[in-house]
């Protein structure tokens, strides 16, 4: 579905030169582009083996360790596909030294004359048969600004097919309702397929998606999104036109057209529902317009299909979540309108915009409609709206809905407690801040600045302490210090000290801050200022949920134009605290006074809620722990019988115990307010979600996760849409262009931060324009002996050490062992689908036998390290589909047991039929310690 790029590489092979190690040899040298700029991020693999390497800053690479032999040899990076050099002879204690050259097919407007090029059929080509001098192709190095273009192999030139997004949202109290329309076209004159990854609020539950061929409906229907991936494929293979829908993030998301014909119009309609925000008597409405550029740490496992940035081992999705992002100084064709609709039921008084200037008009009966004064905004920033209304609390309300699938109620509810206080009770404030790359410019000011307001306004006992974080992790002080006004000032110096630059080491600043020992006399506020742009979510929730002390709360501060609301967000909810953002146009001051009024003053702790007479089930969220002053409760469940009857809200206020009683009616026969059913979907699958951080045993959840999406009809992370043209539009056997769209970078984020000063992956903004189905397919390990750390971009390879794993021993209760697919090539005519659930069926069996050895070692104090790395096999199947035979062909474990019987194991895989007959599979497993 997802392509890369084809762009032609050159390769100068010199001669055999410096001596290495003794029973082994190396491949060395750099790629590079025709003005011998290095290319960073770039990967050299020795073909059917797991040696390879990853370009670093200065463009180089180094294999280490390869076995003496022969063989083909070839490099590629993401957007562009690989050139292979067969026969590359490999000798004990030499270095054959390789270097690669590119072009890229990148054109902008305003276009260019451009003369059809002949597609160039380059032969195999063996060590003997390059010269040193051989022809460097021509790389445009100072692409024009203006509408972005793309062009195809044979030399077509056409823009871009997204054109145009618009947005309405419609809000009625504390609900909202919207319709995203994208219009795309195809102004090339055969067909092509369109990926477009973009953003929706991360609280929202998607319900439908349609498409629209001209005025023609046809609708969109959900199913599991391994079968959704099979429908639109065969649906695009047969020559429908087709649209896949599918969640990569709870706000990130990915829409793929195939088959758009030339001249068509094609719309897609998603729709959505959410709550809207409420604080302190303060609505917000956000509309995400951007995906910012993703820090994505780990290993590479596997080549990208889409995006600049390759799956780790870390983030396995990790080309899922990076599209290319559009150079410096240009911008893409599309653009964005977008209008809202409110009946807050009270007059509103108060409303303005953050990011952008809008056009509003409030009528006699307080309805409001506000717009983008420009409407064709370039989508670079979020839509922010905040507005108020004639009371400063929310009043208690239950809206029910009975269908079919049940009763279903929304209760909200605005706890009061009043608590005389005789002085403020010390804390420890902990401020984080983080310093990486995409901070640099304007978001790393904004952040010092409401760093240094915050240390300004500290009560006379605290105590504080700043950290800093990138690729590592620092401190102000050795401990947190006294506010004095020495202290106060070392910790301004500090703050001014900071600048933005390297990784988003997110989970360095995280341990550091939540691991500090803890004093038992203060309690500890964590504040967290980031702008989010991680691809590693999960794994940093994880860390918060099981390692945040019961005496430290974590309030997260977004920073800039776009931040990942789903990271800041749900940092705050596992840190039971609370999320506040500040803009570049915003004051810091206003986050500064709310966060520092929510924790001078008692809160409420412990909460629960008595539901009396009424039979209440499934409520969520499942566990408030924390209510702050002004925070609203948005609560909603399932429930049997009906009626009015009083509840009572519980909890602990100061160590002393709090009640508040309401009064409520579940209703009988309520048909509207559909709106609160799928709501209680999505969270429920939020909950879900939740627990899938910490689990060892996800098959549950996420079966409960898919039912629940699948009954209620509504996007989750294994739920996709698709839409099915009824009648066969091409006959082009399926083979459709892809074009994947290109995004903005984030109003005020730095393209140097981001990118370095190199080029950046895919040449920040690549487009990718292949036949379809023709993805990068060369291996690429997480335990790849001799992979080199390299910068690309924002994600940062990390050093793995290949052979036997850790160079300690390990306390196994503190690992997570796991069994990941790596590899798999060919297919024999089958999908990649069919191909992983034949596996999947033997990763159990599989990862028993990494336990039990793991197990054994530990137990016996056998010599040496746990095992770890990949282990790759060849598998013959016959023409059923059944393996005929095993063959271990690489194993960097340093266990022959565990290989031996995985290959025992593999020996019981069993394929549907395979299309194109008997064949052999390589496979490759990494076999993953989980430290």
């Amino acid at each position: 579905m997802r392509a890369s790029l084809v762009i032609a590489v050159i390769m100068s092979i010199f001669i055999p030169s410096i001596c290495s190690a003794q029973d082994t040899g190396r491949i060395a040298g750099r790629v590079y582009d025709s003005s011998g700029n290095p290319l960073t991020g770039a990967t050299v693999m020795v073909v059917g083996t797991s040696y390879g390497a990853m370009t670093d800053a200065n463009g180089e690479y180094v294999i280490h360790n390869v076995q003496p032999g022969t063989y083909d040899v070839s490099a590629f990076m993401v957007g562009m596909s690989s050139l292979t050099a067969t026969g590359v002879k490999i000798e004990a204690g030499e270095t054959v030294t390789m270097d690669f050259g590119s072009r890229t097919p990148v054109i902008l407007s305003p276009p260019v004359t451009v003369e059809p090029v002949e597609p160039v059929d380059y032969p195999e080509i063996t060590v003997d048969d390059l010269p040193e001098d051989a022809l460097r192709p021509v790389f445009d190095e100072n692409p024009r600004s203006g509408r972005f273009q793309a062009v195809t192999e044979d030399g077509i030139v056409f823009d871009l097919p997204l054109e145009h997004t618009s947005v309405e949202i419609s809000i009625t109290g504390c609900m909202q309702r919207a319709t995203v329309e994208q219009v795309f076209g195809n102004p090339a004159d055969v067909p092509i397929e369109a990926i477009y990854t973009f953003p929706l609020p991360d609280d929202g539950a998607v319900n439908s998606m349609n498409m629209y061929i001209g005025d023609k409906l046809i609708k969109g229907l959900i199913y599991e999104r391994e079968q959704a991936e099979q429908v639109y494929n065969e649906a695009i293979e047969s020559g429908h036109t087709a649209s896949m829908l599918s969640q990569e993030r709870p706000n990130i998301f990915t829409q793929s057209i195939g088959n758009i014909l030339p001249g068509d119009s094609i719309t897609i309609e998603i729709t959505y529902i959410a709550p809207v925000h409420y604080d302190d008597g303060e609505f917000e409405v956000t509309f995400p317009m951007v995906v910012g550029p993703r820090f994505i740490p780990g290993a590479p496992t596997g080549p990208s299909t889409s995006g600049w940035s390759p799956p780790t081992d870390i983030v396995p999705d990790a080309d899922l979540i990076t599209p290319p992002v559009v150079p410096e100084g240009t911008r893409p064709g599309y653009d964005i309108e977008l209008t809202v609709h409110i009946n807050a039921g009270l007059m509103i008084q108060q409303l303005e915009s953050s990011n952008h200037e809008i056009n509003w008009d409030i009528d006699s009966n307080g309805l409001a409609s506000i717009e983008l004064e420009n409407q064709s905004e370039i989508p670079n920033r979020d839509f922010v709206l905040h507005y108020n209304t004639a009371t400063d609390r929310l009043e208690t309300a239950v809206l029910t809905h009975n269908d079919e699938l049940g009763n279903h109620f929304l209760l909200i509810v605005q706890p009061e407690h009043q608590v005389d206080v005789d002085r403020i009770t010390p804390k420890e404030l902990f401020f984080v801040v983080d310093c990486s790359g995409s901070m640099r410019g304007q978001p790393m000011e904004v952040a010092k600045e409401t760093v240094r307001q915050f240390v300004s306004g500290m009560n006379p006992y605290d105590t504080f302490q700043i950290m800093r974080f990138s690729v590592t992790a620092s401190s102000m002080s050795s401990e947190p210090l006294p506010n004095t006004d020495e202290n106060v000032q070392t910790g301004l110096n500090y703050i001014d000290a900071m600048s933005g630059g390297g990784g988003t080491h997110m989970i360095e600043g995280i341990k550091a801050a939540i691991g500090y020992p803890e004093d038992p006399d203060r309690l500890r506020f964590v504040l967290f200022l980031t702008d989010g742009y991680i691809g590693n979510e999960n794994q940093i929730l994880a860390e918060v949920q099981s390692a945040l002390g019961e005496n430290i709360r974590l309030f997260s501060v977004g920073v800039g134009s776009s931040p990942n609301r789903y990271l800041i967000e749900s940092l705050a909810e596992e840190g039971r605290g609370q999320a506040f953002y500040v803009g570049l146009n915003d004051n810091p001051s206003e986050a500064v006074a709310a966060i520092y009024n929510k924790i001078n003053n008692p809160y409420i702790m412990d909460f629960e809620i008595d539901w009396e007479n009424f039979d209440v089930y499934d409520v969520y969220p499942s566990n408030i722990q924390d209510i702050y002053p002004g925070t609203p409760l948005f609560i909603v469940g399932k429930y049997n019988g009906f009626g009015s009857e009083t509840i009572k809200l519980m909890g602990s206020v100061s160590m002393n115990s709090w009640s508040q009683n309401e009064n409520i009616t579940l209703h009988e026969d309520s048909e509207s307010n559909e709106a609160i059913a799928i709501l209680w979907a999505r969270e429920k699958i939020h909950d879900l979600n939740r627990q899938l951080l910490t689990s060892e045993y996800s098959g549950p959840i996420v079966s409960e996760i898919t039912a629940t999406a699948l009954e209620y009809q509504i996007l989750s992370a294994f739920t996709s849409f698709v839409a099915v043209s009824e009648e066969v539009r091409t006959d082009s056997t399926g083979n459709p262009l892809t074009v994947q769209v290109p995004v903005n970078m984030p109003a005020g984020v730095s393209y140097e931060g981001v990118f370095g000063t190199g080029t950046p992956p895919q040449g920040a903004g690549s487009i990718n324009v292949v036949p379809r189905g023709m993805v990068n397919t060369m291996p690429v390990s997480g335990g790849v002996s001799g992979l080199q750390p390299a910068t690309v971009g924002s994600t940062t390879i990390s050093v793995i050490s290949g052979g036997f794993g850790p160079a300690y021993r390990c306390d196994l209760s503190s690992l997570s062992p796991n069994v990941r697919t790596a590899y798999i090539h060919p297919y024999l005519g089958l999908t990649s689908y069919q191909l992983s659930v034949s596996l999947h069926e033997l990763k159990e069996d599989l990862l028993i036998e990494f336990l039990e050895l793991l197990r054994f070692i530990d137990a016996n104090d056998v010599e040496g390290p746990f095992p770890e790395g990949v282990i790759s096999f060849d598998i013959a199947f016959d023409g059923n589909g059944n393996a005929d035979d095993v063959e271990i062909i690489f194993n960097e474990t340093g266990s022959d047991e565990l290989a031996e019987k995985a290959a025992d194991i593999l020996e019981d895989m069993q394929l549907p039929t395979p299309p194109e007959g008997a064949g052999t599979i390589t496979i490759s497993l990494q076999f993953d310690l989980g430290i």
